[in-house]
C-alpha cells in the first residue's frame, strides 16, 4: 500500500485548496518573502541529495546531455503546453497567471530528488516516513503557492500522484537491477534539479527545469557505462 505517496499528494491537494482560499489574506510582502524562503529551502534540499552521490562525472553528463536533449524537444514548452490544455479544461480562474512560475512549482512537487528517493524507498522497504516529511513541507509550499496561482497548484496532485505510483510499483522490480552507486547518482540528479527549481523560485537565475528532466532517464544507463571504463 503506497501510504506515503498518497499523504504526499494528498498534502499537495489540500495545500493548494486552503491556500487557494486564504490567498486574499496573505500580505504581498509576506508571499514575496516566504516564495524566496522556500526556494531556497529547496535549494538546501538540492544539495543535501548532491552529496549523497558517489561519481561526480556520470551526475554531470547526465545533467548535461539530459538539459541538451530536452532543450532539442522542446520539452519545457511541451509540458507547459499540455499544463495549460489541463488547465483550460477546469473551471479556473487564471488571471494573470505565471505559468513560468507554475511549471517550477511543478517540477518541485513531482521531480525531487527527495520524493523520488522517497517513493523508491517506500516502493522497496514499505517504510512511508521520507514521503511523509516531504509531505509536510510540500503542504506549505503548495499553501503559499496557492495563494499566488490559486486552485491549479492543486492540480498538480494528478501528475505527482500518476508519476510517483508509477516509480513505487515499479521500485520492487528495479531494485535488483539498480546498484548502489547508481541509485544514489541517481538521488543527486533529482537534487541538481531541486536547486535549480529552487533558484527559480527563488527568481535568481530562470534555469530551464522542464528541459533538464531527461537527466533523471541518463543517470542510471551513464553511471553503468563509467564504470566499466578502464581507469
Amino acid at each position: 500500500m503506497p501510504i506515503g505517496v498518497i499523504v504526499n499528494c494528498l498534502a499537495v491537494l489540500f495545500g493548494g485548496l486552503f491556500g487557494a482560499a486564504a490567498g486574499n489574506y496573505i500580505p504581498q510582502r509576506t508571499e514575496n518573502a516566504l516564495t524566496v524562503a522556500f526556494g531556497l529551502a529547496s535549494f538546501a534540499i538540492g544539495i543535501t541529495s548532491i552529496v549523497q552521490y558517489s561519481s561526480t562525472s556520470p551526475v554531470v553528463l547526465a545533467v548535461i546531455a539530459g538539459t541538451g536533449l530536452g532543450s532539442l524537444l522542446l520539452l519545457e514548452k511541451r509540458i507547459e503546453g499540455g499544463f495549460r490544455r489541463l488547465l483550460d479544461a477546469l473551471p479556473l480562474n487564471r488571471n494573470a497567471f505565471d505559468m513560468d512560475r507554475y511549471i517550477t512549482v511543478v517540477v518541485i512537487f513531482c521531480s525531487s530528488g527527495f520524493g523520488i528517493f522517497g517513493t523508491l524507498t517506500e516502493g522497496m522497504t514499505g517504510d512511508p516516513s521520507l514521503l511523509i516529511s516531504k509531505a509536510i513541507l510540500d503542504f506549505f509550499t503548495a499553501f503559499i503557492f496557492a495563494g499566488a496561482l490559486g486552485l491549479s497548484v492543486s492540480v498538480i496532485a494528478l501528475p505527482q500522484l500518476f508519476i510517483f505510483l508509477l516509480l513505487f510499483f515499479s521500485a520492487k522490480g528495479l531494485a535488483p537491477m539498480i546498484s548502489d552507486t547508481a541509485m544514489q547518482n541517481f538521488i543527486a540528479c533529482g537534487g541538481v534539479l531541486t536547486m535549480g527549481a529552487g533558484l527559480r523560485v527563488a527568481r535568481i537565475q530562470n534555469v530551464p527545469i522542464g528541459d533538464m528532466i531527461p537527466a533523471l532517464a541518463l543517470v542510471v544507463p551513464f553511471t553503468y557505462l563509467w564504470e566499466m571504463l578502464p581507469f
